[in-house]
């Protein structure tokens, strides 16, 4: 009977571990807070897209998407281990945008991507996130501060920027759901 309930156990565990995965970019806020600028939140750097494929067929399709959008793929592709991992290296356009008396600025965002692929799954994994196209103006973008520092909303950027940089990131992961 201890062998059977062990097992059970160790099942419902697994399940639970399952569940955690990350299936999309999301904005959490934090409890760090600086004096001017407000109520840090941070973006989960990866997250999750479930299929039925073998590590390999997910290479090949994550390789195909990339090759679809970009003439020179070789061009964006930092590294790559077959049947593992590809990783780019890309620039978003006008991605990051604040609002600030009734004038729009936005900055092009860097990134580089992780697409780790395994068995069943792709992990996509977000670092190096800067603001800025040049050497001279580059900004890690570890965390926005989307909260006034008394909790309340910042009308400039809550529900503009956050959304704008999350629909982009996920509609990469969208892409991979969509490909069959």
């Amino acid at each position: 009977m201890k062998p059977f309930l062990f097992i059970i156990s160790l099942f419902l565990f697994f399940l639970v571990k399952a569940q955690e995965k990350n299936l999309e970019f999301k904005y959490v806020q934090t409890d760090e807070k600086k004096a001017i600028v407000g109520i840090k939140s941070v973006m989960n750097s990866s997250a999750f897209v479930l299929n039925n494929k073998t590590a390999a067929e997910n290479y090949e399709m994550v390789y195909g998407i990339i090759a679809k959008k970009y003439d020179y793929p070789e061009d964006i592709i930092l590294s790559a281990t077959p049947s593992e991992e590809i990783v780019i290296q890309e620039q978003a356009p006008g991605l990051y945008e604040t609002k600030s008396m009734g004038f729009v600025n936005s900055f092009d965002m860097s990134y580089n991507m992780t697409f780790l692929t395994r068995d069943g799954s792709i992990e996509c994994v977000l670092s190096d996130m800067k603001l800025g196209n040049t050497a001279a103006m580059t900004e890690n973008m570890e965390g926005l501060y989307l909260h006034r520092k008394n909790g309340k909303p910042k009308k400039t950027m809550k529900g503009i920027t956050d959304l704008k940089i999350e629909n982009y990131f996920n509609s990469i992961l969208s892409s991979l759901k969509s490909e069959k």
